[in-house]
């Protein structure tokens, strides 16, 4: 049972306290003090109202702690919790599915508790699942894109745990590319998706314990939701200034750098471009055999972007588009992080690959009457501006207007400074 101060407001947070122990954080090799997280508070903090809870998990063996514990194990192994369901987001509780793979329940082989799929036959845990539990527990590490599909599973845990009137502590993580930025469009009527659930830009400037409160008060949820903050985070900060150290968030986020360019080189997902899966470096490689490099570099340093610039590369994927094939094209490098913009660099991009290849760049087939640019970009106005030749830097400043309404409407509810 949640003690009276947990029980206060359905929709709340507690604001980061200084901690009982008084010591610093400090990490080895100058990165500065290490910001607390959401599970560390918990237990900090929270524990003693919990003590003999029957405890439900969604979470990922991504989630670690200062010490690279997972968040599953500390759950698991804590005398005073009793863990009785792990639930998983899309690559498995253990990372190890490629992207759109189906995961299939289990039985964790230590823990002998079952695993509950939120990426399979269902997206939503029924009430059975989350009958008997005293409170959920909810700990990824997300990287702060709307199509990243964790964002998904965490909204439908919120609803399901509304519905049985289980409450749910969110511990909070940071967004790994920062809190100031948001960018592209806001996704429309009409094409939500499980790579897009929420009418938020695809560059949506949260974390997920921010976005929680967002979804619990825009979609009218009647859940107990706590958020057990981070401290010392801010939204200038990016992962690497948080003193922790990088841990893959799923097969093809193997870098923070991966996490930089991805809210904009995964539109090249709904083209017959590769966006370097099967590569050492997804997403930050792009390319096709067909393409010729040189021509398509020169003319994307032309634009002017700022925080960017391309490197000609050959590669050959060993899985997805073009196994096996020689594909040449170019790697991303980002030289002013705070000046680049993944979004603007990949649709510009997708406008010099088309100006270039008018009769190659194809988009992917439609399932189910939509095509996946469509999905992943949240509207046909991508597709439609590529296609019919349209001035796609006019397009992006509507969409810049866009990202910024969104962002001007929801920043008196931020959590962090």
């Amino acid at each position: 049972m949640l003690s009276p101060a947990a029980e206060q407001s359905p929709l709340g947070h507690r604001g980061g306290a200084p901690r009982r122990d008084g010591e610093s954080r400090m990490v080895a090799g100058g990165r500065g003090e290490m910001i607390r997280i959401g599970i560390e508070g918990f237990f900090e903090e929270y524990l003693d109202q919990f003590r003999g809870a029957k405890v439900g998990l969604l979470s990922h063996l991504p989630a670690v702690d200062s010490q690279f514990v997972t968040s599953v194990d500390l759950v698991a192994t804590h005398p005073d919790l009793h863990l009785k369901a792990l639930f998983t987001p899309e690559h498995g509780l253990f990372g190890v599915a490629q992207a759109g793979e189906q995961i299939v329940d289990e039985i964790h082989p230590r823990y002998k508790v079952p695993i509950f799929s939120l990426y399979g036959t269902r997206e939503k845990p029924t009430a059975k699942m989350l009958a008997g539990l005293d409170l959920l527990l909810i700990d990824f590490q997300d990287v702060g894109a709307r199509f990243y599909t964790y964002i998904s599973a965490l909204g439908y845990m919120l609803e399901a745990a509304a519905e049985a009137g289980v409450p749910v502590f969110v511990l909070d993580r940071p967004n790994p590319i920062g809190g100031r930025l948001f960018e592209g469009p806001v996704l429309a009527p009409g094409y939500v998706s499980y790579v897009g659930k929420y009418p938020i830009p695809i560059r949506f400037g949260m974390t997920i314990g921010e976005l929680s409160l967002w979804i619990a008060k825009q979609e009218q949820l009647s859940v107990c939701l706590i958020i057990v903050p981070i401290e010392g985070w801010q939204r200038s900060m990016w992962f690497d200034q948080t003193g922790r150290d990088w841990v893959p968030t799923s097969p093809n986020m193997p870098t923070l750098s991966t996490a930089t360019v991805y809210p904009g080189m995964t539109l090249f997902e709904g083209t017959n471009v590769t966006e370097g899966r099967g590569t050492t470096r997804p997403f930050e490689f792009f390319g096709a055999p067909w393409i010729e490099p040189s021509e398509l570099i020169t003319r994307f340093h032309e634009r002017g972007l700022p925080g960017v610039r391309l490197r000609e590369v050959s590669f050959v994927p060993t899985f997805s588009k073009y196994k096996d094939e020689v594909c040449r094209g170019a790697q991303v490098h980002v030289t002013d992080r705070e000046q680049f913009r993944p979004v603007r660099t990949a649709v510009h991009l997708l406008e010099v690959i088309k100006e270039l290849y008018p009769e190659l760049l194809r988009w992917t087939d439609p399932v189910r009457g939509r095509h996946f640019i469509d999905l992943l970009c949240g509207t046909d106005e991508l597709r439609l501006a590529i296609d019919g030749g349209q001035d796609i830097t006019t397009l992006y400043e509507k969409w810049e207007t866009e990202a910024e309404a969104f962002r001007s409407s929801i920043s008196s509810n931020f959590l962090y400074s």
